[in-house]
C-alpha cells in the first residue's frame, strides 16, 4: 500500500511534466517562430606586400677550417668507425682476486700502468691503456723480460666494465 501511493504520485508528476512540454506545441499547430538570421560576409584577403631583399656581397674571409692530419692505419686517434683507438695488454687471468691484485701491484712497482677487471669467473690483469701501439709493444717486451709474462695486445674498451656479458 505504501508503494502504491508513491507510484501514483510519481506517475502524476511525469504526466504533468509531459503536458507542460507538449501541450503548447499541439495547441500552436507545431509552428515555431522564426528567428532572424544575420550573416556577416568574410572580407577578402589583403594583398601580399612585395619584399625587396638585397643580396649580401661576399667578403674575403680567412678559412678557419684546417685540414685533418694524415694518420697511419695503426697510429693513435680514431678508427674508421670513429671510436677511440687505444690498446691494452692482457697480462694474466686468475680465479683468485688476491693473486690478480698482487701481480697488478708488482707491475705498478715497475712504473707500468695496470688494472684488474672481473670477467666471471676470472680476474684479468691488464697493462695500459696505450694510445700508441709501438709503446704497447715496448711494454709487452718489458713484461716478458721482467716477469716472464707473454701478454696479448688487445683493443682497449673503456666501457667494458659497464656492459653485461
Amino acid at each position: 500500500m505504501k508503494y502504491g501511493l508513491k507510484h501514483r504520485i510519481i506517475g502524476a508528476i511525469i504526466l504533468l511534466s509531459l503536458a507542460v512540454i507538449f501541450l503548447p506545441i499541439l495547441l500552436d499547430g507545431g509552428a515555431r517562430p522564426q528567428l532572424p538570421q544575420t550573416t556577416t560576409p568574410i572580407p577578402a584577403a589583403p594583398p601580399k606586400p612585395e619584399l625587396k631583399v638585397r643580396e649580401p656581397e661576399p667578403k674575403d674571409m680567412p678559412s678557419i677550417v684546417k685540414p685533418a692530419p694524415t694518420r697511419d692505419k695503426w697510429q693513435s686517434g680514431l678508427t674508421e668507425r670513429h671510436d677511440l683507438a687505444a690498446w691494452t695488454l692482457q697480462a694474466a687471468s686468475f680465479k683468485d682476486e688476491n693473486n690478480a691484485l698482487k701481480l697488478r701491484d708488482r707491475i705498478r712497482g715497475k712504473e707500468i700502468r695496470s688494472y684488474v677487471r672481473q670477467r666471471p669467473p676470472f680476474f684479468v690483469v691488464y697493462a695500459g691503456p696505450f694510445s700508441d701501439p709501438k709503446r704497447a709493444e715496448q711494454t709487452k717486451v718489458q713484461l716478458k723480460d721482467l716477469f716472464g709474462i707473454k701478454s696479448l695486445l688487445m683493443d682497449y674498451d673503456p666501457m667494458a666494465d659497464v656492459r653485461e656479458y
